[in-house]
């Protein structure tokens, strides 16, 4: 995927449901850091789209080791896409909880990170936030769901410090909710790039769409580099 990756583990674990949940371990140097970002992709944005892909790039380039987890459930899974939002977001965060578990029972990291986009901000706001366990982690949550009333809710009580990004024409934009965020929670960072859809891209102008990329990296630059400054200095 990437020239500069060192090495690449390909492992699964089963979930709660009996299903295998494979992720794919990349490691930073030649041997593992000292810190650890588990990204949660969305349903049909995988891990080769440019948000995770130069994501994956920054958090390398700062030796922060990667899990990109692989949901077991596709776009088929009448199961899943069927049922309620608080079912969805029950199966997403046991899915989560049992492989972030199962990751960090194998080696110990000073420092962890989330990082999910769309549907995969889910796990990530709803249930791994609150986690007494992960009380000290960081969380960077691209394009999140936020006309679920549920998934607001929880990020008006979430402590941590959180990089929040969200276009102003994504179709789960929600301003009310952001003016809840924005007047309550310090510690959630909004950046909402004017004009951009759930994809992030401005329509079909190329040149507005790659500036909004490259902001929300420098974005998630400068975020990504205070916690690990932060953390070190604690």
């Amino acid at each position: 995927m990437l020239d500069s990756l060192i090495q690449t583990i390909a492992d699964s674990v089963a979930g709660p449901d009996g299903q295998s949940i494979p992720y794919t371990l990349i490691q930073a140097g030649e041997s593992p850091s000292r810190a650890l970002c588990f990204f949660f992709p969305g349903a049909s944005y995988s891990f080769d789209k440019p948000y995770l892909y130069y994501s994956t790039m920054l958090f390398l380039r700062k030796q922060v080791d990667i899990v990109h987890v692989h949901y077991s459930f596709g776009q088929d899974n009448a199961a899943f896409w069927n049922s309620p939002f608080a079912e969805k977001s029950a199966w997403l965060q046991a899915d989560a909880k049992r492989l972030v578990s199962h990751v960090l029972g194998k080696r110990a990291y000073e420092q962890i990170f989330f990082l999910g986009k769309s549907i995969g901000t889910i796990p990530i706001a709803c249930g791994l936030l609150h986690a007494s366990a992960f009380s000290r982690t960081s969380a960077v949550l691209l394009t999140p769901l936020l006309t679920e009333e549920s998934l607001v809710a929880d990020l008006l009580s979430v402590k941590q410090q959180v990089l929040l990004v969200s276009g102003t024409q994504d179709p789960y934009y929600q301003p009310t909710a952001l003016e809840k965020i924005a007047s309550s929670r310090p510690n959630v960072r909004l950046y909402l790039p004017d004009g951009a859809k759930h994809s992030l891209d401005v329509g079909l102008d190329v040149s507005r769409s790659l500036a909004v990329l490259q902001s929300v990296m420098d974005e998630l630059d400068s975020f990504v580099e205070r916690e690990l400054d932060a953390h070190a200095g604690s």
